[in-house]
């Protein structure tokens, strides 16, 4: 799947699963918006 110059929204991602999500989408070369509880942690 391409995902570079793509978009994503990946809620709970200040740590475990939403966190590594994150990470691979951005590594993927997709846009990441985050959110979190503990904004210290993203």
């Amino acid at each position: 799947m391409e995902l570079k110059n793509k978009v994503a929204i990946v809620t709970g991602a200040s740590s475990g699963i939403g966190k590594a999500v994150a990470q691979n989408l951005s590594e993927a070369g997709c846009k990441v918006l985050v959110t979190g509880r503990r904004a210290e942690r993203l």
